[in-house]
């Protein structure tokens, strides 16, 4: 069900000012149902948000920062431009929508155009580029949280493009964690975090009305919801070997560098150009199953928009097709294999679900991706099958302990005397720098 709010304008009297708020639409979301990283029009391709000025950050920013913004910023294949407005929406930590009007949680306008674009330059495939950061001279944010930017068309909230999540943090506590690898008692391949959160006066009853949640490289997520911490102060509570706050360690992620196209790289096998594309051909590959873990560096499952010598990538960046070859045996179970990461926006969906070529003996897929560098491993997940998920999961690429991961540690405070859940406490924390 959807519903639509109308902001009557108002009328302020301030040092003899009249001042007119224009009438706004809000988009609503489902009771209950969580708002979404997804992409809902046809041709919207390379969606990324992310800390201003560092396209590989994690999406969050500090309240009472005026020199941070989130940047978000998609391309639409074609010639023509579209008019894209953007809307924002404050959501509860689980991502459902808050019970805040928009008036509680922002300042300015709740929505407005998108009036940054550029058409492509000196590529094959031509693109609008369209750009928006927050907060600008339209809007600034009041309070901490989770937030939905809701781009969509023609002035209509219905007609939604795509939607991301963001995240605004006002620090009111300290958050320090580490990474304790193979932990005893439980799978030796995976990772359990440690942190403690820091509090002072302001904060009533931690022990209830504080809850983290921990991210693994954007893929997969441990809320303390219903987990007691395993130590407590006057000022500090802890989470310290809990089996609950671990991870499978996975694997390093598999890469290729697609950032100039006038060579093959190490992990291309050759390149074709269609006459209106150019086909990037991936050397064929292999489940990663070893005995012994091997060390690669990788972005975390990341990708990079970026052109080779240029500093437009983002107008001047071509797209291209690029194929995917897993050698792998039919797989009778009932399931199917994906590539996976950020290429993905992570997601097991249709566009990512590779098929078993009957000539070739071996699994494919075809992307239509921006030149830059990519991280990505392969999935392989069952249907109606009940098979422990790590290694389901981890089934074509290993699972180790000693794998490299991020993990950032998000703290709420869920507040007695306010409506919403504060974000008051952010760290992000490695495997190897254990800090």
């Amino acid at each position: 069900m959807k519903r639509l709010i109308l902001f009557i304008s108002l009328s302020l009297f301030f040092h003899g000012t009249y001042l007119i708020v224009p009438t706004q639409l809000v988009q609503y979301q489902e009771p209950g149902k969580k708002w979404e990283n997804n992409t809902y029009k046809n041709g919207i391709k390379t969606v990324l948000i992310h800390k201003q000025g560092w396209e590989l950050s994690f999406p969050i920013i500090n309240l009472n920062n005026e020199d941070e913004k989130i940047s978000l910023s998609f391309d639409e294949l074609g010639d023509d431009t579209n008019d894209y407005s953007w809307q924002i929406i404050h959501c509860n930590m689980d991502w459902t929508q808050s019970e805040l009007e928009p008036i509680e949680y922002l300042s300015g306008f709740f929505e407005g155009d998108i009036q940054d674009y550029s058409l492509s330059k000196n590529t094959t495939v031509n693109y609008i580029h369209y750009h928006i950061s927050f907060p600008n001279n339209d809007v600034t944010f009041q309070i901490s949280g989770n937030y939905i930017v809701n781009v969509f068309e023609q002035n209509d909230p219905s007609q939604i493009v795509l939607t991301r999540r963001f995240y605004i943090v006002d620090k009111k506590v300290d958050v320090h964690g580490s990474v304790f690898k193979q932990p005893l008692g439980i799978n030796t391949n995976n990772q359990r975090i440690n942190f403690s959160v820091g509090y002072n006066n302001e904060i009533t009853d931690p022990h209830s009305n504080l809850i983290s949640t921990v991210i693994k490289n954007n893929e997969s997520t441990i809320s303390t919801k219903d987990i007691f911490p395993s130590k407590t102060g006057i000022s500090k509570i802890g989470f310290e070997n809990i089996k609950e706050l671990s991870f499978a360690g996975g694997n390093e992620f598999r890469h290729f560098d697609i950032k100039s196209i006038k060579f093959v790289s190490d992990k291309i096998n050759k390149i074709e150009y269609s006459g209106s594309f150019h086909k990037i051909i991936l050397r064929p590959e292999t489940p990663e199953i070893r005995n012994n873990y091997t060390f690669k560096n990788d972005l975390n499952g990341k990708k990079l928009i970026k052109l080779e010598n240029s500093n437009k990538s983002n107008i001047e960046a071509d797209y291209c097709q690029v194929v995917f070859y897993l050698n792998t045996p039919l797989n009778l179970n009932i399931g199917d294999y994906y590539v996976y990461g950020a290429l993905s926006d992570w997601e097991l969906s249709d566009n990512n679900k590779m098929t078993f070529d009957n000539t070739k003996q071996c699994y494919t897929l075809t992307l239509f991706l921006k030149q830059g560098y990519y991280n990505y491993q392969y999935i392989f997940k069952s249907e109606g099958l009940v098979i422990d998920k790590a290694n389901q999961w981890f089934s074509v690429e290993g699972n180790y302990y000693q794998t490299e991961n991020d993990y950032h540690i998000l703290t709420y405070y869920k507040n007695p005397s306010a409506t919403s859940e504060e974000l008051v406490g952010f760290v992000k924390i490695n495997t190897d720098l254990n800090k």
